[in-house]
């Protein structure tokens, strides 16, 4: 069943999350940079763990540029990063919308419009960052979680 299902205040916490900022120009190469992070995770002793994690943040820059991370959860800390790659022990984004989307993946930016005609419905202020969890990719039953930041 196609379902989409909305809530407020929601807190999102990730631990032990390894993050990579992914360029525009790297975007065609995504298969490979999730590929990288996790070979790097493994020489280093953790095991990815959970569903892979997109963030979209608002780039601090003069012109706001979004910037788009990916995180993966890892069964440990891992003291040594490596250039492009940032580890935090605990990753809480409090106050957040949420929504629980599913149906097909080709269909899955309609949680996050969702939740934008909430926030405007309700003046919620957002911030522009937010987060979306893939559970399930599958092409016809996806499984989608997204956490919109508020102000």
């Amino acid at each position: 069943m196609n379902e989409i299902k909305v809530a407020e205040n929601k807190t999102l916490k990730l631990t032990n999350v390894l993050s990579r900022l992914v360029r525009p120009e790297e975007l065609g190469n995504l298969p490979v940079i999730l590929t990288q992070m996790q070979n790097f995770m493994k020489s280093n002793g953790a095991q990815p763990i959970g569903p892979l994690v997109q963030a979209v943040k608002m780039g601090t820059g003069p012109d706001h540029v979004p910037e788009l991370y990916m995180m993966q959860q890892a069964t440990q800390m891992i003291p040594q990063m490596e250039p492009g790659y940032h580890m935090d022990a605990v990753l809480r984004v409090k106050n957040c919308l949420y929504a629980h989307y599913t149906g097909p993946m080709s269909h899955n930016q309609l949680a996050t419009a969702k939740l934008q005609i909430m926030a405007f419905e309700n003046d919620i202020k957002l911030t522009g960052n937010n987060y979306t969890i893939y559970v399930n990719q599958d092409d016809d039953d996806a499984v989608i979680d997204v956490f919109m930041e508020t102000k």
